[in-house]
C-alpha cells in the first residue's frame, strides 16, 4: 500500500541528547496509526518532524512521496496537526480565530461560513464563539484548537494528546469523527489512553528513548502483557445482548451493571480488549479503564522478560 509519510533513518536531538534515533517507517495511506510511550519518550517530536515543523539532523522525511520542503510549498491544507499546547491567540474572539486561520488555508471567503459552522455545533462552541479563548475552560480552549485542524478537510491528521481536557461529550465528538474518516485519511495519535484508541487504531508503535521497540498491531502488543485489568463500557442505550455476551466471554472475571455502563474485570488486558472487540463500535460511547497504568503496562513491555 502506497504510505503517506515516510520517514529513512530520521535523528533529532537537543543540547546533544536524541529525542529521536535512527528512526525508519512508512506510514500508510488511509491507516490509523497510535504512538505511545512515556513522557521524554520522543512523541512529540516525531509529531512535529512529521508535520513538517522540525527539521531532522538527519535522515528524510517524505510526505505523498515528496521531501518536506517540496511538500510545504504545494499546500497548507493537505496536513493538520494538533499540538499538545494551545495553537490559538488569546486575545482574539473564538471566531476571529477561525477566521484567521481560514484565510490561512487560502478557504474561500464566500464558503468560510458554511465550513465551520457544522464544526462549531459540533465541538459545542456555540456559546462562546465570539468570546475570547482567555475566557474558555480547558476543554472549551481545545475544541477551538481541534476546529482550527479539522476546517480546512486534511488529508493527513497529526494529533498529540488530542483529548486532553476535554469533557466526554467534546471527547466523543472527536472520537466520532474520527471513526467517520477513519480509511479515508491517514491519522496519526500520540496519546497513552489506549482503551479510547484500541478500536480506532490499525497500528501501534512504542517509543522509547527516541526509539522504536515495539511497531505492529494491537493483537500484538497485547499480547506481550499480562495484568489485570479493569474496563469500564459505556453503550448508548441499554444493550442487554452485548451484556449478557460479555459475561459469557473469555477470561471475564467480574461484570458490575449501571444500567447503560458495565464494569468489567477481565484476567488481562488482552481479554478485555479481545471481549469488546466483539462488540460493534457503533453501540458504544465511551471506553475506559481504571487498573491499568500506562507506565506499568510500558514497564512490562520494555523489561527483558515482556519484550
Amino acid at each position: 500500500m502506497e504510505a503517506s509519510v515516510t520517514l529513512k533513518n530520521v535523528s533529532k536531538h537537543f543540547k546533544k541528547k536524541y529525542a529521536l534515533s535512527n528512526l525508519t517507517l512508512g506510514i500508510e495511506k488511509g491507516s490509523t496509526f497510535a504512538v505511545i510511550g512515556k513522557s521524554g519518550a520522543g512523541k512529540s517530536t516525531l509529531l512535529r518532524v512529521l508535520a513538517t515543523l522540525l527539521e531532522p539532523d538527519h535522515g528524510t522525511v517524505y510526505i505523498n512521496g515528496k521531501s518536506t520542503a517540496e511538500f510545504r510549498m504545494l499546500s497548507n491544507r493537505a496536513l493538520g496537526y494538533l499540538p499538545d499546547h494551545d495553537m490559538h491567540d488569546p486575545w482574539k474572539t473564538g471566531l476571529e480565530n477561525l477566521q484567521v486561520r481560514a484565510r490561512f488555508l487560502g478557504i474561500d471567503e464566500q464558503k468560510i461560513e458554511s465550513v465551520l459552522q457544522p464544526l462549531i455545533e459540533k465541538f459545542n462552541l456555540t456559546e462562546e464563539i465570539h468570546d475570547f479563548p482567555v475566557t474558555y475552560s480547558r476543554g472549551l480552549k481545545r475544541c477551538l484548537d481541534i476546529v482550527q485542524v479539522l476546517m480546512g478537510d486534511p488529508e493527513i491528521l497529526l494529533l498529540d494528546e488530542p483529548t486532553l481536557g476535554l469533557d466526554y461529550t467534546s471527547r466523543n465528538a472527536l472520537y466520532s469523527y474520527l471513526h467517520e474518516v477513519k480509511g479515508r485519511k491517514t491519522i496519526a495519535i500520540a496519546s497513552n489512553i489506549f482503551t479510547e484508541l484500541q478500536l480506532l487504531a490499525d497500528r501501534w508503535v512504542v517509543l522509547h528513548l527516541g526509539q522504536i521497540r515495539f511497531d505492529g498491531a494491537m493483537e500484538k502488543l497485547i499480547s506481550q502483557i499480562n495484568v489485570p485489568f479493569v474496563g469500564v463500557i459505556e453503550f448508548r442505550q441499554e444493550n442487554r445482548a452485548a451484556i449478557d455476551a460479555l459475561k459469557r466471554g473469555k477470561s471475564v472475571v467480574k461484570i458490575i451493571e449501571f444500567g447503560k455502563s458495565v464494569q468489567i474485570i477481565t484476567e488481562s488486558f488482552d481479554a478485555f480488549y479481545q471481549n469488546v472487540k466483539k462488540i460493534d463500535p457503533e453501540e458504544i460511547v465511551s471506553l475506559s479503564g481504571s487498573s491499568l497504568n500506562i507506565d506499568n503496562f510500558l514497564d512490562q513491555l520494555l523489561s527483558d522478560e515482556g519484550f
